[in-house]
């Protein structure tokens, strides 16, 4: 097997099996302390991420995790104010969907995310805003502001 196509069934495994656990944790009625526990670990291990990635822009974020996951197709365009990132597929939310429709958004793609573009920006988690996702819309669609005032 070639490695294109090792990565591809590596990443497709790896979305099966969050969206398995997500779903899990969703009929243990355990997701929601599940996902605010993650948050907290992600936020400090944000920097040490960002560090082994590579990651130095906020496009970086979405590109670099695009890439390595091969999860959501993540599209990142420049605004004045900041960053508009939207996603019109994602194999993680398809899974989650057909194994039972829990929401692996937070705790698994948008927190880490989040995290890892604070790490970057030095601002707060409340000037990035999820405009949808793709478990209740047509797309995955952040703006994220890194012109605070």
């Amino acid at each position: 097997m070639d490695i294109e196509k090792r990565l591809a069934l590596l990443q497709n495994t790896y979305a099966a099996s969050i969206a398995e656990t997500v779903n899990t944790y969703d009929k243990l009625q355990v997701l929601e302390t599940i996902v605010e526990r993650r948050k907290e670990r992600q936020a400090q291990t944000a920097t040490f991420l960002n560090q082994q990635l590579g990651i130095e822009i906020v496009e970086d974020v979405f590109g670099k995790l695009s890439e390595i996951y091969g999860c959501a197709n993540w599209s990142v365009e420049k605004k004045d104010d900041g960053y508009i990132a939207t996603a019109i597929s994602c194999k993680l939310c398809a899974l989650a969907k057909k194994m039972g429709g829990a929401n692996p958004c937070n705790g698994w793609c948008l927190d880490p995310m989040f995290a890892m573009i604070t790490a970057i920006e030095k601002t707060d988690v409340e000037s990035i805003v999820v405009e949808s996702t793709l478990m209740a819309g047509d797309c995955c669609k952040v703006l994220v502001n890194t012109h605070i005032e």
